[in-house]
């Protein structure tokens, strides 16, 4: 687990030397401010003293320029540790965000997208909410209390007793807040990642939410996880809000002893001369001991942000320091066979208590297109997931083109597949930046993008809306969801794979365009092994092979027309879609 300071691993040599003349300044601030109460004295000794206007002036300029001096570095400092923060911040969201990219789907399962996000955003802005205050106050609090309190150790026992009393109520003050507060520190997150997630899952399903007038079911599920969040804030902000008054009671009971005791002590003082001395030592006395104090303050208000600094920090290592379940081997190339083979795998999802896939075995030889059909739930697109390793087998192996995929270097084995997902998934940008997408994007011209529209009879409409410079909004919200699926499968045309895995892509599709889109991907994937993934007959009757599907395993295979003769299954499917595939 990581310790607060673990942020301390993201410092690069610019941020040390910042830091370490952060301190040098912090050092020259204090010495600035401390100088103020002796030029105080001196004016108190010169006015006591009957002294000219003039000392008074020298000594009124001098402390007056110290003030100034302390408010430049103090500018500095600010400035500096502003940098260190911000380029701090930066480097873990950075390191946080090439993490995820390497986590598997069942890492993210298990830590769940919508805390990925809280902690790559809220968790650092509190870390680095936490390194600013450290630089700038840590430093500069305990050096003005140590160096205040040096300066008045000589000073007389009575007042040093009330200084050293004050500081005891302030710790054991801090001591008691941390005690109630931290507990509750730790929730906070959670009940953050909480109203992040239903916030996204109403802004994502707005539609349904209205078409089914779900408004005010949706608004208790927030007002629920809305209210956790309140409460436990409140809670803290209750126990916090002791702090301040306390702190105040602390300090003014304090300078309130320290001029008690010194009204005795000049009291019981025969000389004139030496009542304006101790005067004077009073006066410089109250304000060392006012800035020891305030340097103890400034910890506790350390001390307020350090328990959610803390878990933040924690939340964030959980991430850095989970290691991805799925790495990539040695192999980058295959034996040319071009060939997918399933032996006896099976497969199940975390905390699921059956198996989503099991002891699948199958071959997909080179230039053979095999397609997978069966009820909803029975494993289908799961196996396209293994192919693309987005998972690992439970057990059995998956080979492709004559190596197993846990083998592959993962860029190279991903390089060879061109996969159009279930859910089409577009980035806000142009159509061209959503056609040509990844790795080798570079070495593809638009004309190689125009022919992969082409194919997915998707270059009338692009032409209609601009052109490959048309704007695609965040998720394509400005298009249908059959023009989305359609995008997809041109960009798995554009990467001109060896391998496709068409995963239910056709869906939203009407069949007119699914059958001439498929008519087309056939020039194109004549030479190339295809699994195609659909719950239409009239998708996969074409295919060359077809496997069917049944609570995770295959209950049977072969062409259209055998499966129709043999298969109870398949053709009780095709007999409810009989007026799409024309029976």
């Amino acid at each position: 687990m990581a310790g607060i300071f673990s942020f301390v691993r993201f410092f690069n040599r610019t941020e040390w030397v910042l830091t370490a003349v952060i301190l040098a300044m912090t050092v020259c601030q204090v010495w600035l401010d401390l100088e103020i109460p002796l030029h105080m004295s001196a004016i108190t000794d010169v006015i006591t003293s009957h002294g000219t206007s003039q000392q008074v002036m020298d000594e009124s300029v001098s402390m007056i320029g110290c003030a100034v001096a302390s408010l430049v570095v103090g500018l500095c400092i600010s400035i500096a540790v502003g940098w260190v923060s911000s380029a701090v911040a930066k480097r873990i969201r950075e390191a946080e965000f090439n993490r995820i990219q390497t986590f598997s789907f069942a890492e993210v399962d298990r830590l769940s997208p919508y805390s990925l996000v809280t902690r790559s955003t809220n968790d650092v802005k509190q870390v680095q909410d936490f390194i600013g205050t450290s630089l700038e106050s840590l430093m500069n609090a305990p050096i003005i209390s140590i160096w205040a309190i040096l300066r008045i150790s000589n000073s007389n026992l009575s007042w040093t007793a009330a200084v050293l009393t004050a500081i005891m109520a302030m710790v054991s003050l801090i001591l008691v807040i941390l005690r109630y507060t931290a507990p509750r520190y730790k929730r906070v997150q959670r009940f953050t990642d909480s109203v992040n997630k239903v916030t996204s899952e109403m802004l994502s399903g707005q539609r349904v939410i209205r078409a089914y007038s779900a408004e005010e079911f949706e608004n208790r599920r927030f007002d629920n996880a809305n209210h956790d969040l309140t409460d436990n804030n409140l809670k803290v902000n209750r126990i916090m809000s002791f702090n301040i008054p306390v702190n105040s009671l602390i300090r003014n009971s304090l300078t309130m002893a320290i001029y008690w005791i010194g009204a005795f002590i000049i009291a019981g003082t025969a000389s004139y001369e030496g009542r304006l001395t101790l005067f004077s030592d009073m006066i410089v006395f109250a304000t060392y001991s006012t800035m020891a104090l305030n340097g103890f303050r400034v910890m506790v208000q350390i001390f307020n942000v350090f328990p959610r600094a803390k878990v933040s920090m924690e939340r964030i290592f959980e991430i850095l320091d989970t290691e991805p379940s799925i790495r990539g081997g040695k192999v980058t190339e295959g034996d040319g066979t071009d060939t997918v083979r399933f032996e006896n795998v099976s497969f199940g999802y975390e905390d699921s208590a059956k198996d989503a896939v099991e002891d699948i075995s199958f071959e997909i030889g080179a230039g053979e297109t095999v397609a997978v059909i069966g009820t909803i739930g029975s494993g289908k697109s799961t196996l396209a997931k293994l192919l693309n390793r987005f998972y690992d087998v439970g057990s059995g192996s998956i080979t492709v083109d004559g190596h197993d995929v846990r083998e592959y270097d993962l860029d190279t084995l991903r390089m060879k597949i061109g996969y159009v997902s279930q859910k089409a998934s577009l980035v806000s940008g142009s159509v061209r930046e959503n056609v040509n997408y990844g790795r080798g994007s570079e070495d593809r011209s638009d004309e190689d993008i125009w022919d992969a529209l082409r194919i997915a009879c998707m270059d009338g409409f692009v032409e209609q809306i601009g052109g490959l410079d048309a704007s695609v909004s965040e998720e394509g919200r400005n298009l249908s969801g059959g023009q989305k699926q359609r995008i997809s499968i041109a960009r798995a045309v554009c990467k001109k794979p060896r391998f496709y895995v068409f995963d239910d892509c056709f869906s939203a599709l009407d069949f007119r365009t699914d059958l001439e889109i498929r008519r087309r991907l056939k020039t194109v994937t004549d030479r190339s092994t295809v699994l195609l993934v659909t719950q239409r007959i009239g998708t996969a009757m074409n295919a060359d092979r077809i496997l069917v599907m049944d609570q995770g395993r295959i209950v049977d295979q072969g062409t259209h027309a055998d499966l129709m003769e043999r298969c109870p299954l398949y053709r009780e499917i095709a007999d409810s879609q009989e007026t799409e595939v024309g029976l």
